[in-house]
């Protein structure tokens, strides 16, 4: 080979080794951004499928009392939802076991010994002594739950009252403030289904006086009841202004501690 000829493969190679220095880094680097996007392209798949897992799993609650879900009717699991809803289990227990005060029974066993008939009419008309105030007493539901309300409790205490998932009652949070407690109770006992969120009230209630189930905010609350005894004393006392179909508050002297009057009372006053 001939001197020209050897010098024009050495710059030849030259070239070759420096475009090779040139890729090599490239593709190393293309290595590693594919490799770091696949990684994190994993771990954001195996993150989600977590976070998901766990999503659904708290979206199945578990029932009142932490019983296995049974298999029901559309009616009868209704009527599990419309006993949590409307305070039901506040007084008669998870799944109507009693145990809450000794002057509201128990409704597990009321379903055999008593017809759809007579169910429905104490639901309606309400029960229990209306004029002691230091006894629990039934409120008349007839002017606020609806007919297919009331037959789905039926349905759901003629069932016998079986576990259904997610009719657990609100949860009241603790060490964030009375007001903030008072807001579930108010959920929780059921005041928000007469009373009205906010306490704007405003619930039909045509053959009382006023028409309506009052509200618990506004000026005329304010000026009839100026004072946290006042308040305190309506709770306890409830409301009770004639027969059925009046719609009247039950007492909730015997249901409801005094620090929760408090925190309800802490709630009403950040109202309107």
């Amino acid at each position: 080979m001939s001197g020209e000829k050897r010098e024009d493969a050495r710059m030849a190679n030259d070239e070759g080794a420096r475009r090779e220095a040139r890729i090599l880094p490239a593709v190393l680097a293309a290595g590693i951004a594919l490799a770091i996007a696949v990684g994190f392209v994993a771990y954001a798949a195996g993150h989600y499928g977590e976070r998901t897992k766990t999503i659904t799993a708290q979206a199945v609650g578990p029932s009142s009392t932490g019983a296995t879900p049974a298999r029901v009717s559309p009616q009868v699991a209704a009527g599990a939802h419309t006993f949590t809803q409307f305070a039901c289990v506040q007084c008669h227990g998870p799944q109507g076991s009693g145990g809450v005060d000794p002057a509201v029974p128990a409704l597990k066993t009321v379903g055999n010994s008593l017809t759809v008939a007579q169910l429905t009419h104490i639901i309606n008309h309400g029960l229990g002594e209306s004029a002691n105030p230091k006894q629990p007493y039934m409120p008349v539901w007839g002017e606020v739950i609806s007919k297919t309300q009331v037959a789905n409790l039926v349905a759901y205490i003629r069932a016998g009252l079986p576990p259904v998932a997610d009719t657990q009652p609100a949860s009241v949070p603790v060490g964030q403030g009375a007001a903030v407690a008072g807001a579930a109770l108010y959920v929780r006992y059921g005041c928000v289904n007469c009373h009205g969120p906010n306490g704007l009230g405003g619930v039909p209630n045509p053959s009382s006086p006023d028409k309506a189930i009052p509200p618990l905010s506004g000026q005329g609350f304010r000026h009839d009841f100026p004072t946290d005894r006042a308040i305190a004393d309506i709770i306890r006392s409830g409301s009770v202004i004639g027969k059925a179909p009046i719609v009247s508050m039950p007492h909730w002297g015997g249901i409801v501690s005094d620090q929760q009057i408090s925190e309800l009372i802490a709630y009403l006053k950040t109202l309107r």
